[in-house]
């Protein structure tokens, strides 16, 4: 089965939910039944950035899966997200998302999710949740205010007059050199296109602040760590990554799956999922 006909099976059998974003709407996919976890996607992205996942994650857990305020299918916030003031836009983005996971599961405990973008903002979320969070996991998540490498070349960019399969083998290309390790079909470079050209709240230079650790250090829930040993924007601190949330949480639970990159969920979708699930059980359980 193709990644774009995955897509549309999924959407097909998924419950969608809308709660509150200004005067408009937050859209949610729901899955399966068991403990809630929240899954939050990454920038220029929507809820099919866990495409592989769900099936697998759905067996065993509910599964609460955001498109955010101004990507994918969800109105804008009731904001400008402005790149010279993001505490200020996180923030009031993770309220919003706070609303609407109280809207959907009242005063029920959760597993939170976050990859890349949506850890940031799920980091603001986790606080806010207190005792009702039952843990948080950030995968590939940046903004911590360290250096880092950078990107091996600079991005491919995209003009006016190409086609659409230019537009396509653009796309694959600069998934290639930032996101996956893993062979880009033309599938998901069409799908994260289209999130990209549906996205009209922008993050991408947020990765060169610290606004995800103001949010971390006030978590009181469990904390894990998911990351691909080829992430790009999380070189050379990787070990850095792991001292911080061990300083946090001294049983926090941290991974490196080698081979794959940023979008590691992604990239190596039967590893993460085991080590996901792992990370979820009951500490006197692992």
């Amino acid at each position: 089965m193709s990644l774009l006909e995955l897509a549309k099976q999924l959407e097909a059998t998924a419950e969608v939910l809308h709660t509150p974003s200004g005067r408009g709407h937050m859209v949610w996919h729901e899955w399966g039944s068991g403990d809630p976890i929240v899954l939050l996607h990454g920038g220029s992205g929507a809820w099919n950035h866990w495409l592989k996942n769900i099936e697998m994650l759905s067996q065993n857990y509910r599964l609460i899966v955001a498109d955010i305020p101004g990507l994918g299918d969800s109105d804008d916030p009731p904001f400008k997200f402005n790149h010279k003031d993001y505490p200020t836009g996180v923030r009031k983005l993770a309220e919003i998302m706070s609303l609407g996971i109280e809207t959907i599961l009242g005063n029920m405990r959760f597993h939170l999710c976050g990859f890349s973008f949506g850890s940031i903002v799920g980091s603001y979320v986790a606080a806010a949740a207190g005792l009702r969070l039952k843990s948080f996991t950030l995968v590939g998540s940046s903004a911590f205010g360290w250096p880092w490498g950078g990107l091996k070349k600079p991005f491919l960019s995209m003009h006016s007059d190409m086609t659409q399969d230019e537009r396509v083998a653009v796309q694959q290309a600069n998934l290639a050199n930032a996101m996956l390790t893993s062979e880009v079909g033309k599938d998901l470079a069409r799908m994260q296109l289209n999130n990209v050209s549906r996205a009209r709240l922008r993050s991408h230079l947020i990765t060169e602040t610290d606004v995800l650790l103001p949010g971390l250090r006030a978590v009181t829930a469990p904390l894990n760590g998911i990351w691909g040993g080829e992430d790009v924007y999380a070189q050379p601190n990787l070990g850095r990554i792991e001292s911080l949330l061990r300083e946090l949480d001294p049983e926090a639970c941290f991974e490196i799956i080698d081979g794959a990159g940023h979008w590691v969920m992604m990239d190596a979708p039967e590893e993460f999922n085991s080590r996901l699930m792992m990370a979820l059980e009951p500490r006197g359980r692992r």
